[in-house]
């Protein structure tokens, strides 16, 4: 007699699976993508929050997966460690700077804002960054990951962002200011964005990479508003607490790689 399958654990696979899909989550999304209710679904986040295998977002609505997957596939995707490593760490630099931090990845030709403490820090005006797609030229998350990122792969994103027809990569074509953006970037170990320019006029920022072993896993930044510091001003409060994070950050991905 061939055993009946446990439903239980088919519908807890297939929200794990949706969430990993995703990265992030919230219950109504991995109801409408599995089908289940949100009371099941509530209960079974609640059961893998309580075995440590997924974590809370930057929101109390939002489910991430947590370090402890690794146990049950080698197909863990690295952006994950954000939840574990890079998460604590960014809360701590807002508690000291008290302007807000973002923390991106590339995706394709776009930078993705992973997580942040827009919504934490006391001098913060904007909400809703998670999951913004933003243009690598246009950000200091996006310059300071061209500009530390292996030759290789900087010289096929940039061909890439050339190519677009889309007109905030249009700087791309411009291969010698490019090259001298950059530059002077590696020259001084960040990437900077003066108030004025937009996507957000309204605010200045900084922004340094993440590296692991000869890669940039991502880039993290500190933002504060242009009207209330200057350049140097910022530079000057947030670079030291910014670069100290970023060292702490790869510190403990090394750890949990090693």
């Amino acid at each position: 007699m061939q055993p009946k399958p446990i439903r239980a654990l088919s519908r807890g696979l297939a929200v794990l699976a949706a969430l990993n899909r995703h990265g992030a989550a919230s219950v109504v999304t991995l109801a409408r993508e599995t089908g289940l209710s949100r009371a099941t679904v509530y209960r079974i986040m609640q059961t893998l929050l309580e075995e440590d295998y997924v974590a809370r977002g930057t929101s109390e609505d939002r489910f991430i997966l947590r370090l402890r997957v690794r146990e049950l596939s080698e197909g863990f995707e690295d952006e994950h460690w954000i939840s574990t490593v890079a998460k604590p760490a960014l809360v701590a630099l807002t508690a000291r700077i008290l302007w807000p931090s973002d923390l991106a990845t590339l995706e394709g030709t776009r930078m993705i804002i992973r997580d942040t403490t827009h919504r934490i820090a006391p001098f913060s005006i904007d909400r809703g960054m998670v999951g913004r797609r933003i243009p690598p030229l246009t950000s200091t998350l996006g310059i300071a990951y061209l500009a530390f990122a292996p030759e290789a792969e900087r010289r096929a994103l940039l061909r890439l962002l050339a190519a677009s027809d889309d007109p905030l990569d249009a700087m791309a074509r411009d291969t010698a200011g490019v090259a001298r953006l950059l530059s002077a970037t590696r020259r001084r170990g960040y990437g900077i964005r003066p108030g004025g320019q937009p996507p957000w006029p309204h605010t200045a920022s900084i922004g340094v990479p993440i590296r692991v072993g000869g890669r940039v896993l991502g880039t993290i930044n500190a933002v504060w508003m242009a009207r209330v510091l200057g350049k140097e001003e910022g530079i000057r409060q947030c670079l030291g607490p910014l670069q100290e994070t970023a060292q702490e950050i790869e510190a403990g991905l090394a750890a949990g790689m090693g």
